[in-house]
């Protein structure tokens, strides 16, 4: 009854479907019983085939440590190609459930089945399921791949953005702290020295008093809005609103709005660009460049210097430039413009004070207008800023 039993199992086995029933019976009054825990390890790596094992029920692994080359469940069949050699096995089996096991001696197996072509096509239809299956477990182990990596890809993006807008709330909270309380307490002095001693000081002293407390004033309204406006990109309520408008006329305006300062520092501020030029990008934004750009330029430049703007057409854009004869900087200095984390300043050459956020806020602003800027400096000689702008023709 039990040798019935087994035949009636063996036939839905993958390997002996087609097989005829009396090679099934020789193959049940052959077979050894096995009874295993979880974890228990049925065959070890490295060990010499001896043997073939069918899984009446329950489910193990085959695997090489952690890595995992399949599970099997009731009915499939585990050996080294079935054990149809004596070579080491390359792989480890172990039980994933208390399971029940038939074990077949291989040399047996070989003996009553090397005639039988329906066992040789049975485990060769097997093996090229057990093959689709690892291709499977490699595709799948690929996509997790992949999504492991994506995955890392987005921390890496989301721990910059952290540290980026750590540096932006730390460089926030300094220009808080110095840069705008500063100017604050100067001005406090000087309209209290105007108040308390306003009879006991001279004209001259009295003017140079007014113009400290004008050039303050305008200093620290400059500063206010660039950090307003700064604040808008960091928030990200600040987006480019491109439109088609005349450079020229843009360069026209700033050069008009720093004639004054000019004057009063006696630089010469002029500009090359003629005619029209048609770009597209956010006018405000591009104003707000060029006002940066050409207030650092008269800031570093001493009397009698000039500082010059200018347009210049590329294949699709226009190329737009600053240039000053003024202090100019060292190669260690230029390295640090434009990022946030090693802002700097130092003294114009009228001892007028900054903070290094013009020109972060430049580089945000032509960036968000799909441009680049860059700068050649040489210490002593001055500075050349350039920035680039789609060309409508």
């Amino acid at each position: 009854m039990d040798i019935e039993r087994r035949v009636i199992f063996l036939k839905t086995v993958s390997i002996f479907t087609e097989s005829p029933e009396s090679l099934l019976r020789q193959i049940a009054e052959n077979l050894i019983e096995m009874e295993v825990s979880e974890g228990s390890h049925i065959v070890l790596k490295g060990e010499m085939g001896d043997a073939m094992y069918i899984i009446v029920d329950g489910r193990v692994k085959v695997h090489d440590d952690d890595y995992i080359f399949s599970v099997l469940n009731k009915g499939d069949v585990f050996g080294k190609y079935y054990l149809l050699d004596k070579k080491e096995r390359s792989a480890t089996v172990t039980a994933l459930s208390h399971s029940f096991l038939y074990r077949f001696s291989q040399e047996l197996f070989y003996a009553i089945t090397r005639n039988e072509t329906t066992v040789i096509t049975g485990v060769l239809r097997a093996l090229v399921g057990r093959l689709r299956d690892m291709n499977l477990a490699e595709e799948q182990l690929a996509a997790q791949n992949r999504e492991i990596i994506r995955q890392k890809e987005e921390l890496e993006k989301q721990k910059k953005e952290l540290i980026d807008l750590n540096t932006t709330k730390d460089k926030f909270f300094s220009i808080i702290a110095h840069d705008l309380r500063s100017p604050i307490t100067t001005l406090i002095s000087l309209s209290e020295m105007l108040r308390t001693d306003i009879d006991l000081l001279t004209g001259k002293e009295t003017h140079e008093i007014l113009a400290s407390l004008h050039d303050l004033s305008k200093s620290h309204l400059k500063l206010l809005d660039n950090l307003l406006q700064w604040a808008r990109v960091q928030t990200g309520r600040m987006e480019a609103n491109p439109e088609k408008f005349n450079l020229v006329r843009i360069i026209d305006q700033v050069v008009g709005f720093y004639t004054v300062t000019a004057f009063e520092k006696q630089v010469n501020l002029a500009s090359s660009a003629e005619g029209e030029i048609m770009v597209f990008a956010d006018k405000n934004m591009i104003r707000t460049v060029l006002r940066n750009l050409v207030s650092n330029a008269l800031k570093y430049t001493a009397m009698e210097g000039a500082v010059v703007l200018g347009a210049k057409r590329l294949p699709d854009r226009i190329e737009v430039m600053v240039k000053d004869n003024g202090l100019g900087m060292a190669p260690e200095m230029v390295a640090k413009l434009f990022k946030l984390d090693q802002t700097f300043s130092t003294a114009g050459t009228a001892d007028e004070q900054g903070t290094g956020l013009g020109l972060i806020l430049c580089k945000e602003f032509i960036e968000k207008n799909r441009g680049t800027i860059s700068v050649e400096s040489v210490h002593g000689h001055g500075s050349t800023f350039r920035f680039t702008l789609l060309l409508i023709e």
